[in-house]
């Protein structure tokens, strides 16, 4: 039918937009958040450094779970040349039941049980303290001409939000801190100096999945127990600048893909979709030319693209008006020695779609397609005697042309690396540098998703929305459409109906490859013209819509069956080593429960 198209363009675009939303999600962590049973509500740590380089951390975690659940599952693990000492873990608000996994001097990973079974927290939520204090040996390191103390105090692998996360940093008195490099910059964050060799940092909000770390800098300080790094304090610089720079780039990236949400469109239409003006009249009353229904169909309905199944059962009722065919009931047609003219189009589709497949004389579209079931060589056949007829009819649409394609083409083309490639690949490129700016990533993540529902819009728009139809063409698509409009007005074609059988009969031929056969079918009964009897060939046609829906059905047949067989038969800133990139400071981990 006519809005069959329409509609399944709208679902594509909806599922794509669902299928865009969940990847948003994903990214973000909703995903993660929301099958957690277990909030963070805020983060205390303190590190105290003593002159030998020996870090004692301790850190208090206030969580809240939500859902039922057995404890906690904390984890760490430290890069090489790092190691851990003196683990100590307590928990206020419940009771260790017992504690499973393993604790060394690369870390830990443990799941701490506060139950022997599924607690199901009190409305509001059950709040504990999980309270961790180990020593770091190593964390501080020497570079060739600098001192640093790179301490990753929050990792990405928590499923949670973190509201307020606040670190107390404590140096010995003969350690001059330089300069502190604060990882992520995007998100609020505060530094204040508490004295010359003690400074708190605060952030607010830190996302889910998103580490938070300080490369505290110093002039180049002698300890017992420093681990090397072989960088210069120029090296470290350059990092630092080009991190903070980013954060320029990445507003330049969001920006610009918003403005290219309306500008491709706008831009492309008027550059390429601007239409010529023709003088045409509001309705057409006559058939407006003298071509094949299915051209009609390829070249208005289609806009110059293979015809549809309405183009299929207009040409089928065009045969039955030239005496090619004839009912036999309401839905198969009777194969008959016609003698008026054929194009070379009508040819094809008579002499090596209709007659090949007709049964004893008859063209049964229904028992077609069920002897296709399981006949995989047949429906094949039938498959390419359709295809070939379908781009017969394309190519003589295409050599009048009267659509100029290239600017429908070029749009698109646009429009998939501009607003799909693009933009995924920015979000794929920030995950794969370690989420160095969460909180521009998330707004980038939900960017993309407008910019990859409109390019699906923009795929989706009809061909001559960017495409240019010539002068002659653009008169010949306005007549067949005032035409069209002409059919869907019954109170005219009441006022004034056809005064001939003959002219009924083109309406529905022409109205079907228009894609408004029952409009026509309506009109028909309304009027009641008494020339149509029941001796009259067309009789069921003008009656019923069973004719209708077995054609159309058929292509769709064929086309599955025929590929039953081939479906059967398809068989940065991250990383860099610790003491290095950002995102590179020790420790980090997560904190979640299970």
């Amino acid at each position: 039918m006519k809005n069959g198209a329409l509609i399944l363009k709208i679902v594509v675009v909806l599922a794509m937009g669902v299928v865009g939303l969940l990847l948003t999600f994903y990214v973000n962590g909703y995903f993660a958040v929301w099958s957690s049973n277990l909030r963070v509500d805020k983060v205390d740590v303190t590190v105290n450094v003593n002159p030998n380089g020996v870090a004692h951390i301790s850190e208090n975690d206030y969580y809240t779970f939500t859902k039922p659940y057995h404890g906690l599952a904390p984890y760490t693990q430290f890069p090489n040349g790092v190691s851990m000492s003196n683990f100590r873990l307590s928990v206020q608000g419940a009771t260790i039941q017992k504690t499973e996994g393993n604790v060394n001097q690369s870390g830990f990973d443990l799941l701490v049980y506060l139950n022997n079974g599924y607690t199901v927290p009190k409305v509001g939520g059950d709040n504990v303290v999980m309270n961790l204090s180990y020593d770091v040996t190593g964390g501080f390191q020497n570079g060739n001409d600098f001192s640093q103390f790179f301490y990753k105090f929050w990792g990405k692998g928590t499923p949670s939000w973190v509201p307020l996360l606040t670190v107390h940093y404590i140096f010995p008195a003969n350690f001059n801190i330089d300069r502190i490099f604060l990882h992520p910059l995007d998100l609020q964050h505060r530094i204040v100096m508490n004295g010359k060799h003690d400074f708190t940092v605060t952030y607010h909000n830190i996302p889910p999945n998103t580490y938070a770390e300080a490369r505290v800098v110093f002039p180049l300080t002698n300890v017992k127990y420093a681990s090397p790094l072989s960088m210069t304090l120029n090296q470290v610089e350059g990092i630092e600048n080009g991190y903070s720079h980013g954060i320029f780039w990445q507003w330049f990236w969001i920006a610009l893909l918003i403005i290219l949400i309306p500008l491709i469109p706008l831009l492309f239409r008027r550059l390429f979709g601007i239409e010529p003006k023709v003088d045409v009249t509001e309705y057409e009353r006559e058939i407006p030319f003298d071509d094949p229904p299915e051209l009609v169909n390829s070249v208005v309905k289609r806009l110059i693209s293979e015809p549809d199944s309405d183009g299929f059962a207009a040409a089928i009722l065009n045969l039955v008006d030239k005496g090619y065919l004839e009912f036999s009931g309401e839905n198969a047609f009777e194969v008959l020695d016609g003698k008026k003219p054929l194009s070379e189009s009508e040819k094809m589709l008579f002499y090596n779609v209709i007659k090949p497949f007709s049964i004893d004389g008859i063209f049964d579209p229904r028992a077609i397609g069920e002897s296709m079931k399981g006949n995989i060589q047949k429906a094949q056949k039938f498959n390419n005697a359709f295809v070939d007829w379908k781009m017969k009819v394309l190519t003589d649409g295409e050599t009048r042309n009267y659509l100029l394609t290239y600017g429908n083409t070029i749009t698109k083309v646009v429009t998939v690396f501009a607003l799909m490639i693009l933009p995924i690949a920015l979000v794929l490129l920030n995950i794969y540098n370690g989420r160095a700016y969460p909180n521009l990533l998330m707004i980038l993540s939900w960017v993309t998703f407008a910019d990859w529902v409109t390019s699906w819009i923009i795929l989706m728009l009809p061909r001559d929305i960017f495409g240019r139809w010539t002068k002659d063409g653009r008169t010949y698509y306005l007549r067949w459409k005032h035409f069209e409009k002409y059919l869907m007005d019954y109170s005219l074609i009441k006022e004034k109906p056809p005064e001939s059988i003959l002219i009924w009969k083109q309406y529905l031929v022409y109205g079907t490859s228009l894609g408004i056969a029952k409009h026509v079918i309506k009109a028909i009964k309304e009027v009641n013209p008494p020339e149509i009897v029941e001796s009259d060939p067309f009789f069921p046609a003008f009656t019923t819509m069973i004719w209708y829906d077995s054609l159309i059905v058929l292509p769709q047949s064929a086309m599955i069956n025929a590929n039953v067989q081939q479906v059967g038969n398809m068989g940065n800133f991250g990383g860099g080593g610790f003491g290095g990139n950002v995102g590179g400071g020790f420790g980090g981990g997560g904190r979640g429960g299970f």
